[in-house]
């Protein structure tokens, strides 16, 4: 197959850009599944569980992400990892409980695994409204919601953050204790929740 270049012109006249396609603003009434990253559409941002501290964070910031899903080498679902966690006391914490210097830590060390996590089945997401997606991540203390197929298969997720760029409203978000070993771990050993 042979290809060709386009034609292109200049851009001196051109000032402003086009306007989103969206016809009205989202709001907590609006349709849940449109704040929804769907990785049947765009692939998801996944990093390996061995990488850095330091390289994870230049990750994010060089895409402009706020979290990730951790994989192992078989590209198995492992857990989350987020910028907080990763620019919070929790990370000089891990590494004193570890006996490990800052810089030595990986993704692994710091990540929310996959069984303190939380799914909702997508097609519950298809009839709920952002304003229910809120009303969940509060309650449950978490900055994410993965959402998962009929075959089990992590088919998306919606987080905090996107809301909250979304909808341009702050939405914070308090991490919540889930046991009673979260609530000695805070009191005892000065730990953060994850």
């Amino acid at each position: 197959m042979s290809f060709k270049a386009l034609k292109t012109h200049s851009l001196n006249n051109v000032l402003q850009f086009a306007a989103s396609t969206s016809a009205e603003p989202l709001t907590l009434e609006s349709p849940a599944w449109k704040v929804v990253t769907d990785f049947t559409r765009r692939n998801p941002q996944i990093i390996d569980k061995d990488v850095s501290v330091d390289q994870t964070l230049f990750m994010m910031k060089k895409g402009h992400v706020k979290s990730l899903l951790v994989v192992d080498a078989d590209h198995q679902f492992l857990g989350v990892i987020s910028f907080a966690d990763l620019t919070s006391r929790k990370v000089l914490m891990i590494a004193a409980q570890k006996g490990l210097e800052r810089q030595d830590l990986c993704v692994e060390d710091l990540m929310v695994t996959r069984e303190h996590l939380h799914g909702i089945p997508y097609d519950r997401i298809l009839n709920a409204c952002i304003g229910d997606v809120v009303h969940t991540l509060r309650t449950l203390g978490e900055q994410h919601i993965l959402l998962v197929d009929r075959d089990e298969k992590i088919r998306g997720l919606i987080s905090a953050a996107d809301i909250a760029r979304a909808l341009h409203i702050p939405l914070d978000i308090a991490p919540k204790a889930h046991s009673f070993k979260d609530i000695f771990d805070v009191l005892h050993e000065h730990r953060e929740l994850a």
